[in-house]
């Protein structure tokens, strides 16, 4: 049986820079653009012909009319979406030789208005993969809400996975991020990190050390995206890590490339109908197979501008996959 994927946090909207090279003070000009790192996760998994739905707060304005509409029409369901008197969050995005830089207008955001009983009615299963980032820990009541969410999925033997995405600017201090993502990696079954939030976890450079230690900090599997370079993945069970060659592309831009990965991800994983208890024994063949097919739809993802505008469809990924 196929998973429901269901993902919950910001959706916002992203400001991304026309001109390559330019701080956000020297830009003259933006491309709207749907974004949020969980609603984007959504979207990649909609497009890949995956059943998704996300849960989340926007404003009543424009923004968040856009948002909804937006996710709708890739495919995503959107009747748990909220709609709050905050206005929705906004980000502005500078592009540095295709790396993202951000300033989000998010005081406090509608994102960060959803309340436990907003969710009262999702329909969590064993048969449910709920996603999420730290961003969401940043803030009340969407922190609470949460882990009201994790305590149900645990009860139900959801899967859970959780992106530590860090955006210290949502955050009071780096300190109160790092000890709310060490506790929360000990709560769910997926942990997705790149390279920085790895060694910022660990506080070890060294990648293999590094991953060593987070694994042993929980019993999820921790995946590690190391850019063109590929990944990692470990489970403090594991005698080593498993190690996927990546793929170099032209970047155009990064916005996406995180959410691309990850969505990517949890839709094999949903597809293969893997449980909780079942993805430390999955095998380093299907997890090397899981990481290629997500590690193309990311490259997919940074050829084009935006995020969810960017993700791939299933024939575009398998397409790549034939190529190379």
């Amino acid at each position: 049986m196929t998973s429901h994927i269901f993902t919950i946090g910001e959706a916002l909207i992203d400001f991304i820079s026309m001109q390559e090279n330019a701080t956000i003070a020297q830009v003259q000009g933006f491309s709207r653009q749907a974004g949020g790192a969980p609603a984007n996760v959504a979207v990649a998994v909609a497009r890949l012909g995956g059943r998704t739905a996300f849960f989340g707060s926007v404003g009543r304005d424009p923004f968040g009319d856009f948002l909804i509409e937006t996710m709708g029409s890739y495919g995503v369901e959107t009747s748990y979406i909220v709609r709050v008197e905050h206005a929705t969050s906004l980000a502005f995005v500078a592009r540095r030789e295709g790396e993202s830089h951000y300033f989000f207008v998010r005081n406090p955001g509608a994102d960060t208005c959803l309340e436990s009983s907003h969710v009262e009615n999702i329909p969590m299963a064993s048969d449910v993969i709920l996603h999420f980032g730290s961003n969401s820990l940043a803030e009340s009541p969407l922190r609470e809400t949460l882990h009201t969410l994790l305590l149900r999925a645990s009860r139900e033997q959801s899967l859970v996975s959780f992106d530590v995405n860090l955006r210290p600017a949502f955050w009071g201090t780096v300190a109160d991020a790092k000890r709310l993502c060490t506790e929360t990696v000990t709560l769910v079954d997926l942990v997705k990190v790149n390279r920085d939030e790895l060694v910022w976890l660990s506080d070890r450079e060294d990648e293999q050390a590094a991953i060593a230690h987070v694994a042993q900090m929980t019993h999820a599997v921790v995946v590690c995206t190391l850019g063109s370079r590929g990944v990692l993945i470990h489970h403090r069970d594991w005698e080593h890590p498993i190690q996927v060659v990546g793929r170099s592309v032209s970047v155009v831009d990064t916005t996406g490339a995180g959410d691309a990965f990850i969505g990517a991800l949890l839709y094999q994983l949903g597809q293969a109908g893997v449980s909780h208890a079942d993805l430390v024994t999955l095998g380093e063949v299907k997890w090397r197979l899981f990481c290629e097919f997500a590690t193309a739809s990311a490259a997919l993802t940074v050829g084009k501008f935006g995020a969810m505008a960017a993700m791939p469809t299933l024939a575009e990924v398998e397409h790549f996959l034939r190529d190379c």
